[in-house]
């Protein structure tokens, strides 16, 4: 099967680095992906970020065959506006919410799950004890409703080896949120 991928990105003072969110919908539904559902998605996120953080939905893409992950096409429209931030200046670093996909693939013996990081989120987002507050985790949750309704959306299971061709891709059927900040880490931390 072949899957569109899109790869938002993130922008402004408080992101640390290339930020991005890779998704992938699946090519058969539709010739291009659905910009302006997942705009719209990421709008209703707009209180739950910083301000002065952009979201950029692009215009263009690549399409990718799941069990390769070779290049077979491109996909282009028209680029939807960028999406900023309205939730205050102040974030700390390297913290937000994150969105965990269920899927019914079974890959190695174990689900295949995704997830979509939203970092950074402003400091009104939290709860005084640390937590992710209900304003936030409602936007989180109209996030992913609304682009799991945008159709197609999948998670993408990489090849194991180099050239390998036993990569895979399922439906998302489904999504999980957590009252628990998620953190970005490399593994050069």
């Amino acid at each position: 099967m072949d899957l569109h991928r899109v790869v938002v990105s993130w922008q402004g003072p408080q992101v640390q680095g290339a930020a991005v969110n890779v998704l992938h919908f699946d090519a058969t539904e539709q010739p291009v992906p659905p910009v302006a559902a997942i705009r719209a998605a990421y709008a209703s996120l707009a209180a739950a970020l910083p301000t002065n953080v952009n979201i950029q939905v692009p215009g263009s893409g690549e399409t990718i065959n799941d069990a390769t992950g070779e290049l077979v096409g491109v996909w282009a429209t028209t680029a939807p506006a960028v999406v900023s931030g309205t939730g205050g200046t102040i974030a700390p670093a390297g913290v937000g919410m994150c969105v965990t996909w269920l899927t019914g693939g079974i890959v190695n013996g174990r689900r295949l799950r995704g997830r979509t990081f939203i970092v950074p989120i402003p400091g009104p987002a939290f709860d005084a004890d640390g937590t992710i507050g209900s304003g936030a985790l409602g936007a989180l949750s109209s996030f992913a409703t609304q682009m799991q309704a945008a159709g197609g959306l999948g998670v993408w299971h990489r090849p194991t080896t180099t050239g390998g061709t036993d990569g895979t891709s399922s439906s998302v059927l489904g999504f999980r949120l957590r009252d628990k900040v998620a953190y970005l880490s490399s593994r050069r931390d």
